[in-house]
């Protein structure tokens, strides 16, 4: 989710079954380190699952993750897609993909392969006037990375109210020590924050309500959020600079024990738990930050496996094939043990058993909990238009340049023009 900049195309490997006369071209953004650091655990899966593709090859390249999004989007306009692609995110973005054709419909394979693990909330995130066009595999989440010895040096509990957390804020704040790492040159990252804000003062229910109903985003709810993301800058939580501070540094920060929070997803899980050497690395989840909602956190697919609509039905079928191999139950622990990464559909009891890393445990226990009532990201449920509008805006809104409602009013503007223009995705 959540990764957003262009970079170089890279070859990785090539794997080839006994009879490669169909080659199945792959892209995906699973490298050896940095977000989505899945590279191990493709690397065994891709030969694991190499007998499912009968006799079909697997030409795959690795697109950084930062770029892949940017990089499938221009593969679409030259009708250039690779035949298998792990990109994200679904949603709009998805949406606009199947729209003009480039993506084939799965429904098939859903029904042939049994991939009933995927709940409606997914598949409708995965879909286009009723039909599936992608299979999501990894579950994103969103919550509090803290420092576990700072918070006891401070005699500081963890947060259950959000006057707990405003408390703690300021308690590190006073003893010189920033209380959330948080960078936003990508501009990315404050989309990420303010989607975790918005439904802790919103809730989900009042999220549709705009997102796929009429209500407008100039309500009430939705200008809280945006005076709370601005209060949070005000109130020096984040570090000096934050717009020119970025996601890696901000993360770097955190992990030199320099902060205290910093609030992102489990798509980074992988660098903080190498990287936090230093620290006693714990996670908790922000608590709701208005009376009557309910405890939620932000949500989503990492990323998803799609098609391109231009392959053969032999290669689509072998594609096929394979990727009920990547999401096979021996597969789940592959990923979970050698990536840290939490296919949709495991269970907290699985990852105990398997052995995850307590982090990840922690993450996914609390973040599950709560399935009913977690959230949307706005940058994956947007449409393209609207979230470059979006980032611009928070980062004049954070900055102290703008104020909650001229936030809101510009965001209403574009949200209507995309509407105009047919571009809104309702699940």
């Amino acid at each position: 989710m959540n990764k957003f900049a262009m970079g170089a195309i890279v070859i990785a490997s090539t794997v080839t079954a006994v009879h490669a006369e169909t080659a199945v071209t792959q892209w995906d953004q699973f490298s050896q380190s940095g977000i989505s650091a899945a590279g191990p655990a493709m690397d065994e899966l891709i030969t694991t699952c190499a007998p499912a593709l009968d006799g079909a090859s697997v030409l795959r390249t690795i697109a950084p993750s930062i770029g892949i999004r940017d990089s499938y989007r221009l593969a679409v306009s030259a009708g250039k897609t690779p035949d298998l692609a792990y990109t994200w995110p679904a949603a709009s973005v998805l949406a606009g993909y199947a729209r003009v054709g480039a993506l084939a419909p799965l429904d098939g394979y859903y029904e042939q392969y049994g991939w009933d693990h995927i709940n409606d909330f997914y598949r409708g995130r995965n879909s286009y006037e009723g039909a599936l066009y992608a299979v999501p595999m990894e579950q994103d989440l969103m919550g509090v990375y803290y420092n576990k010895a700072l918070f006891a040096e401070h005699g500081i509990d963890l947060p259950t109210t959000y006057a707990e957390f405003q408390a703690a804020a300021e308690t590190f704040k006073s003893a010189g020590i920033v209380p959330v790492s948080f960078g936003n040159r990508g501009r990315w990252p404050a989309t990420n924050t303010f989607s975790l804000i918005l439904g802790l003062t919103a809730g989900k229910a009042a999220e549709e309500a705009v997102l796929f109903g009429d209500t407008p985003w100039t309500n009430d709810s939705f200008k809280l959020a945006a005076e709370s993301f601005q209060a949070w800058a005000n109130d020096g939580y984040f570090p000096r600079g934050f717009n020119g501070v970025g996601y890696d540094e901000a993360n770097a920060l955190f992990l030199s024990g320099n902060a205290a929070m910093t609030i992102t997803g489990t798509w980074v899980l992988q660098d903080m738990i190498r990287g936090a050497t230093d620290i006693d690395l714990g996670v908790f989840m922000l608590p709701p930050m208005k009376d009557g909602i309910e405890a939620g956190t932000m949500w989503g697919e990492g990323s998803q496996w799609q098609l391109s609509a231009t392959a053969s039905g032999e290669t689509q079928d072998a594609a096929a094939a394979y990727l009920n191999c990547l999401l096979g139950d021996e597969a789940k622990q592959v990923w979970v043990q050698k990536a840290n990464t939490v296919v949709i559909g495991t269970t907290p009891e699985e990852l105990a058993e398997w052995g995850a890393d307590p982090v990840v445990q922690e993450f996914f226990t609390a973040g599950l909990a709560t399935s009913e009532n977690n959230f949307y990201d706005l940058h994956t449920t947007l449409p393209e238009s609207v979230t470059q509008v979006l980032y611009p805006e928070l980062q004049l809104l954070i900055g102290g340049e703008a104020t909650a409602d001229e936030f809101l009013n510009k965001m209403q503007t574009a949200w209507e023009l995309a509407i105009a223009n047919g571009e809104r995705w309702i699940p």
